[in-house]
């Protein structure tokens, strides 16, 4: 009898994890799911508004983009913040890449009073700043500067265009929306969380980026729906 309860044991733990397994792994791939289109739905939001959005202009001369969705900023006195979202990087073709899950963490300082929720976005206007994040994370104020960007269409000057910034940065908080300054604030790539997504365990953020024939999964044709419109000017504005 007790031979048997041996053997018995460790099989009835095999066959919980069997079962077990594909479940969780079917919870992590629809929690992946929803954070892309948490993400398409904030930017889309931001783009609707004419008089305080990212300018399209900005947008169609733009190499790469971070949406951050649900940056929580908690404390007193000193604060922390933490957040994530997607990056998608401009194809040859003018199309935008399949996404690369990153992070966004970071220390601040001032009176900040129980904990704030924002959507921050990240427009990359030159490959050069682009091409030195691709494979690392990167420090805003630090290895990378940033600047608060132009919002609204009327902020766009057709014989000036835009300065060339390395990044330039946005944040909505409250229903506000604006370029803002995040010196301060690390971009990291999420490898586990891109490793999930794609089903690929050696998976790295260029591969994603330019990897012609790596599928794009089909929650993400909604997100480059909205970056389209977003750029030629075309979503719903209110």
């Amino acid at each position: 009898m007790k031979s048997r309860a041996a053997v018995a044991l460790p099989l009835a733990g095999l066959l919980s994890v069997t079962l077990i397994a594909p479940a969780l792994a079917d919870s992590r791939q629809e929690d992946l799911n929803n954070k892309v289109d948490q993400v398409t739905r904030v930017f889309e939001e931001i783009m609707s508004v004419s008089n305080t959005r990212i300018p399209p202009t900005l947008l169609a001369r733009s190499e790469g983009i971070i949406i951050i969705q649900g940056l929580v900023q908690a404390g007193f006195i000193f604060g922390g913040r933490r957040g994530s979202g997607l990056m998608v990087v401009r194809q040859p073709d003018g199309t935008w890449s399949n996404p690369a899950f990153v992070s966004l963490t970071g220390g601040s300082f001032g009176l900040q009073i129980g904990a704030q929720s924002s959507d921050i976005v990240f427009v990359f206007p030159n490959r050069e700043t682009l091409n030195r994040v691709l494979t690392s994370s990167f420090n805003v104020g630090g290895s990378v500067s940033g600047t608060a960007g132009p919002v609204g269409d009327s902020a766009v000057d057709p014989a000036r265009g835009f300065d060339n910034a390395p990044v330039y940065t946005y944040s909505r908080s409250s229903g506000l929306f604006g370029g803002v300054t995040l010196d301060g604030s690390n971009i990291a790539f999420d490898r586990s969380r891109n490793r999930d997504f794609y089903g690929d365990q050696s998976i790295t953020p260029r591969a994603i980026f330019t990897d012609p024939f790596r599928p794009t999964p089909v929650v993400v044709n909604s997100l480059h729906e909205v970056l389209r419109k977003a750029e030629a000017g075309t979503i719903s504005r209110y």
